[in-house]
């Protein structure tokens, strides 16, 4: 059994969006094998430590007043949340974190910077011990859509560059979401294609079975139109998404209603909307599994983004047909009019009318994307690729110090 200390800014448990998903699905299958410990910053006023299940502790940091400060400041100043590039200035002046850090690391067989942001904090303390970059996104990529141009946000932008390469650079083993983000990541950091690795998004199948089962669709219908839906997070290109979604799509589709679920509900809560667009807000796993089994199509009118869609996953483990822009589909393993509808946003109301008035495209797309996900993209199969690749470099990092 190997100790693995992963560091990322935020808390994963329990998770509710794609980035805490991803982490805690991964690592709670890695620990049936090792023990893993995950260190982050937290919003208590003292330290938390969660044992999520046997060999998986989550330890939270507080932050102090002034890393509070600064991340409302900032926020407001840019117009986007920056969490994670406030703390990847700051992380080295927490001595709590600090503290923590230097003796988990200290004594673990692997090191994982889930995200780069958390580098800064143990770049002095890593030494010969094996260092893994679990990549979500080509971060420097992301941040400069979503910033933008101007003099503060540029050199945002360049920190943001400097800590993700010199990450990729010294890291013994890149984990990418996409071959699409392996070949971005490859290529703006100039790296050895032979330790990036494709590690996908993906999902616990087996939750989606009661909607699901042994190949028969199981849904309910509980109002008179069809119910078409879309979950997401406050990250910005949810956010935008949602507002393609209020602005363009639904007005054009009043025979239909729309419900858009999750934190991404607060990005367009004032926003002008038609009588048959509708917002939960924050929804539990239960309550998005109900939200799955009610409606009758997903969408993803995604225009920007790295890495892929967990949502995407979601949508097809419930064998509900998706219709996705190119973007939203991207990363995975998809083929048009098989598994998925994918369309430019001008096309999504048409796309949607065809697939609820066929009911053989309708049950077929369903199945297949259903398919594809118990196949390729169940979290199991991924963490134990990972677990793989993971004790190989360990060992050989072991044996080259030896």
């Amino acid at each position: 059994m190997k100790n693995i200390v992963v560091f990322n800014e935020f808390p994963i448990f329990p998770p509710m969006f794609g980035g805490q998903v991803r982490i805690y699905n991964i690592y709670k299958n890695l620990s049936q094998k090792h023990n893993v410990t995950y260190i982050c910053f937290g919003n208590s006023e003292n330290i938390q430590e969660t044992r999520i299940c046997d060999n998986f502790l989550e330890i939270r940091v507080p932050k102090n007043q002034i890393h509070k400060r600064i991340n409302a400041v900032a926020g407001k100043l840019l117009g986007v949340s920056v969490d994670d590039i406030v703390a990847m200035f700051l992380c080295r002046h927490n001595r709590e974190i600090d503290s923590i850090a230097k003796k988990y690391v200290g004594k673990c067989d692997i090191v994982v910077l889930s995200h780069p942001y958390m580098f800064p904090l143990v770049r002095d303390y890593i030494a010969n011990k094996p260092l893994v970059y679990e990549s979500h996104n080509v971060e420097f990529l992301l941040k400069k859509s979503l910033l933008g141009n101007g003099i503060l946000k540029n050199y945002i932008c360049s920190k943001v560059l400097m800590v993700e390469k010199s990450l990729s650079i010294r890291s013994d083993i890149v984990f990418v979401t996409s071959r699409e983000d392996m070949s971005s990541i490859k290529k703006l950091y100039s790296l050895d294609g032979d330790k990036i690795h494709v590690s996908s998004n993906g999902v616990n199948t087996e939750s989606f079975d009661f909607i699901y089962d042994k190949g028969h669709l199981i849904k309910e219908k509980i109002i008179d139109c069809p119910l078409i839906i879309f979950l997401g997070s406050g990250h910005p290109p949810n956010v935008q998404a949602a507002k393609i979604i209020i602005n363009e799509i639904a007005p054009k589709m009043k025979d239909a209603c729309f419900l858009i679920c999750g934190s991404v509900c607060w990005g367009v809560k004032n926003e002008s909307r038609g009588k048959n667009v509708g917002l939960t807000f924050e929804v539990s796993e239960e309550e998005k599994l109900e939200l799955y089994r009610v409606s009758d199509i997903a969408i993803n009118p995604m225009t920007s983004g790295s890495g892929t869609n967990i949502k995407m996953l979601d949508y097809m483990s419930a064998s509900l047909p998706v219709v996705s822009t190119p973007v939203g589909a991207r990363g995975l393993n998809l083929v048009n009019y098989e598994n998925v509808i994918v369309c430019d946003i001008p096309e999504m109301p048409e796309k949607i009318r065809e697939i609820l008035l066929n009911k053989e495209l309708y049950e077929t797309i369903g199945t297949a994307g259903r398919r594809v996900v118990e196949s390729e993209y169940d979290w199991r199969k991924i963490a134990q690729k990972m677990c793989g690749t993971l004790e190989k470099v360990a060992d050989k990092k072991s044996a080259s110090v030896l």
